[in-house]
Parts: structure tokens; C-alpha cells; sequence
């Protein structure tokens, strides 16, 4: 058993959203695009979000880029 197409679809498109507006912050705080500061980010956002998806969402882009 898979997993449905428009799940791995949404998972995709929210995974791709963390990691764009991580990026986004970054280069806007004048912090080099670097695989470390980028799982430093996220994982201070992942600390601060109160909302249970989306700390799940963060920690599974955390997990992928740690791979």
C-alpha cells in the first residue's frame, strides 16, 4: 500500500514551502545559503511553532536535508 498521489503531492508542495521561506529569511537576514544555517533556522522555527503540523512538517524538511 502507497501512499495517495495528492498526499504525496501536499507533502511535497508544504515541504517545498519550508524550505523556500527558510531560505527566503536567510538571504533577507544576510546569512549565507549554507546546508547548516539552514537546518539551524528551521530547527529554531520548529522550537517556536506552537501549531503540531507544521512542527511535524518542519521536522520532516529538518530530517531529508540531514540525510
Amino acid at each position: 500500500m502507497g501512499i495517495p498521489g495528492q498526499a504525496l503531492q501536499h507533502t511535497h508542495e508544504t515541504l517545498s514551502q519550508i524550505i523556500g521561506q527558510a531560505i527566503m529569511e536567510l538571504h533577507r537576514q544576510g546569512v549565507d545559503i549554507q546546508l547548516g544555517n539552514l537546518l539551524a533556522y528551521l530547527t529554531g522555527e520548529q522550537e517556536k511553532e506552537s501549531d503540531e503540523a507544521r512542527r511535524f512538517f518542519i521536522g520532516l524538511a529538518i530530517g531529508l536535508l540531514s540525510i
